[in-house]
C-alpha cells in the first residue's frame, strides 16, 4: 500500500523525532550518570584526604580523634566513617572495620594489602547491599609502619536517581513520540493545504474550461513556481486548442459549399442518365456526400459547443414524456427493421436540463442501438428515479461491445473493428457529443456491453428541485 503524501511526511518527521529523542535520552542518562559519579568520586576523595587529618598513633596503632562537642568535625568523621577500614601494611592484619562495611564481606588478603599500599583510585565494588565507590590510602606511622585506609560511600543514592530518570525518560519518550506524530500529521496537512486547493483548482479544469487558471498565493515558493508553470502551460494548451479548434470549424465551413455544389452536379447527372450502372454509381456518390456533410455538422457542432458558442437553456425537462415522444417518432424505422421498440417510464421524473440537447442526446442513443440491432431483435428505453437523478437507460440486443471498445466508445472520431461495424455506421462523433451533453448538464454516463449480448447505455441526471 503507498501512503500519501500527508502521511508519509508524518512518518518521516515522527522517526526523525523519534531517533532525536532517543539520542538525546541515551545521551542526557549517560551524561548525568558520569556527572553523578564524578561528583561521588570527588566527594570521596575529600573524605579520604579529610580523614587523614584525625588518624593519630597510639603505640605505633592509628586511631580517629576528633572533637565530639564539635557538630562539623562529628558530622564529617561520621560520614568517612561510615564504610571504612584500617590494614596493617605488613601483616595484612585488619585493625579497624566499620559498622556498615562488616556485612559487606570486603575482606582483604595480604597480596592485595600490598599492592594498595601506594594508594589506589576510586574504585566500583558491587555487594549484595549494593554497589560502593572505595579509595584506598596508605599511611604511615611515625615510625615508619605502612597501613592502608579504605573509606567508600554507598551508591544507592545515585542508582535510584539515575533509576528513576531512566523510568522517567521511558515513560516520557512514547508520550512525546505520539504528539510529535500527531503534530506532524496536523503540520503536513497545514503544509500541503495549499497544494490540496491547487490540485482540487486543476481537477476542476477541462478542455472545455481551459481559460481557468490557478489561484496563486503571489508568494515566492516552489508552491507558487508549481502553480505559475501550471499556469503557463494552460495557456499554451489553450491557444493550441483554440487554433484547432478554428481550423477545423474554418475547414468545416469550407467543405460544405463545394460538397453541396457536387451534390448538385451529381444530381443533375443522375437525372440525365438512363444507364442503371451509372444510375447505380451516382447514386452510392451521392450517399458518401450526404456522409460526409453529416460528418461535417458534427464536427461543426462539437467545435461550437466545446467553444462555448452554444448556450443551454435549463429548465424542468420531463425526461418520461420525451422519451415515449421519441420512442413514438423512430417507431417506424425501427418496424422497417423488424426491431421492436419500447418505452417503460416512471412517473413524474423532471430533469433539471435543456430540452433541445437531452432530445439530441436520446436520438444518438437511439439511433446507435437501431443501427447496431440486428433485425429480428428489441430495443427498450427505461426512465426511472436514483435517488436525487433521474436515470434514462437504452438497452438492446445489439451485437454488443468488448470491454476494449466499451472503455473507448465516447472518444472522438473512434469506430470499433471495421470487420464488425455496419455500412450505416458514423462517423464515430454522436457517443462524442452525447458526453459533452451529459458533462454540461452534470451528469454521468454509463455503458455495459457483452460482445453478441447487446449494450445498456445509462444516464443520469440532477433532478429538477421543487
Amino acid at each position: 500500500m503507498t501512503l500519501t503524501l500527508r502521511a508519509r511526511l508524518a512518518v518521516i518527521a515522527t522517526t526523525v523525532s523519534g531517533l532525536l529523542l532517543a539520542g538525546l535520552s541515551i545521551v542526557s542518562y549517560n551524561v548525568l550518570a558520569r556527572w553523578l559519579n564524578d561528583d561521588v568520586s570527588t566527594r570521596l576523595t575529600e573524605l579520604a584526604e579529610g580523614l587523614h587529618g584525625y588518624l593519630r598513633f597510639d603505640s605505633d596503632v592509628p586511631r580517629v580523634d576528633y572533637n565530639i562537642n564539635d557538630t562539623d568535625q562529628a558530622s564529617f568523621v561520621s560520614e568517612a566513617t561510615r564504610y571504612s577500614q584500617i590494614y596493617d601494611g605488613q601483616s595484612g592484619r585488619l585493625l579497624f572495620q566499620s559498622q556498615d562495611i562488616a556485612p559487606l564481606g570486603l575482606a582483604l588478603t595480604a597480596g592485595e594489602i600490598a599492592q594498595l599500599r601506594s594508594g589506589s583510585t576510586p574504585t566500583d565494588i558491587t555487594t549484595p547491599y549494593g554497589r560502593l565507590k572505595i579509595v584506598s590510602s596508605a599511611i604511615v606511622s611515625p615510625s615508619g609502619r605502612p597501613y592502608v585506609l579504605q573509606v567508600g560511600v554507598s551508591l544507592n543514592s545515585m542508582d535510584t536517581a539515575l533509576a528513576r530518570y531512566r523510568d522517567l525518560l521511558l515513560l516520557l519518550t512514547p508520550l512525546a513520540l505520539l504528539t510529535t506524530a500527531v503534530a506532524a500529521w496536523w503540520l503536513a496537512g497545514f503544509a500541503l493545504a495549499p497544494l490540496t486547493r491547487v490540485a482540487v483548482a486543476a481537477g476542476d479544469i477541462d478542455v472545455t474550461t481551459l481559460e481557468r487558471r490557478l489561484p496563486t498565493r503571489n508568494v515566492e515558493d516552489e508552491l507558487e513556481q508549481i502553480t505559475r508553470s501550471f499556469n503557463a502551460t494552460l495557456g499554451r494548451l489553450q491557444h493550441s486548442i483554440g487554433e484547432m479548434r478554428q481550423f477545423s470549424t474554418a475547414l468545416a465551413h469550407e467543405l460544405r459549399t463545394p460538397l453541396a455544389a457536387l451534390r448538385g452536379e451529381i444530381e443533375l447527372s443522375l437525372r440525365g442518365s438512363r444507364d442503371p450502372a451509372v444510375q447505380q454509381v451516382l447514386g452510392s456518390q451521392i450517399e458518401e456526400i450526404d456522409r460526409l456533410t453529416r460528418l461535417i455538422e458534427h464536427v461543426l457542432t462539437l467545435a461550437r459547443a466545446e467553444s462555448g458558442q452554444i448556450p443551454l437553456t435549463f429548465g424542468a425537462v420531463d425526461i418520461g414524456a420525451l422519451a415515449a415522444s421519441l420512442v413514438d417518432q423512430l417507431e417506424p424505422v425501427a418496424g422497417a427493421r423488424a426491431i421492436q421498440l419500447q418505452c417503460e417510464s416512471a412517473p413524474s421524473v423532471v430533469a433539471r436540463g435543456d430540452a433541445s440537447w437531452l432530445e439530441r442526446l436520446l436520438i444518438n442513443l437511439l439511433d446507435n442501438a437501431i443501427k447496431f440491432t440486428p433485425e429480428g431483435g428489441s430495443v427498450s428505453v427505461r426512465v426511472s428515479r436514483d435517488g436525487e437523478h433521474a436515470r434514462l437507460d437504452v438497452m438492446d440486443t445489439g451485437i454488443g461491445m468488448t470491454p476494449e471498445v466499451s472503455a473507448q466508445v465516447f472518444e472522438r472520431f473512434y469506430q470499433a473493428d471495421p470487420s464488425r461495424s455496419l455500412p450505416s455506421g458514423g462517423a464515430g462523433l454522436g457517443l462524442s457529443l452525447v458526453q459533452w451533453i451529459v458533462d454540461r448538464h452534470h451528469g454521468q454516463i454509463t455503458v455495459d456491453s457483452r460482445l453478441g449480448h447487446g449494450t445498456t447505455f445509462s444516464v443520469k441526471l440532477p433532478m429538477m428541485r421543487t
